[in-house]
């Protein structure tokens, strides 16, 4: 293995590595909306759902996607070398 790769392989762990931590603490914050809302009654799941579903249709959805789109090229390239 030559050091572009390993330096491929060693950035691409990074990144995984520091997403699952992001994931988790997103994890932990949707645990507690959702006990939250519970609480709250049906008008603020209904508020939720509302602006859940703009976030997910909005531009950070899709820079999140580009990231997946880039790290599958990497992969891509690894495995053709």
């Amino acid at each position: 293995m030559d050091d572009e790769i390993r330096d491929l392989l060693r950035g691409a762990y990074q990144y995984l590595y520091g997403q699952q931590k992001a994931l988790n603490e997103v994890m932990d914050v949707t645990f507690a909306l959702q006990k939250a809302f519970q609480e709250l009654g049906p008008e603020a799941s209904q508020l939720y759902a509302k602006h859940w579903l703009a976030v997910k249709q909005g531009q950070m959805h899709d820079a999140g996607i580009g990231v997946l789109e880039a790290l599958s090229k990497v992969i891509e390239r690894l495995s053709d070398s």
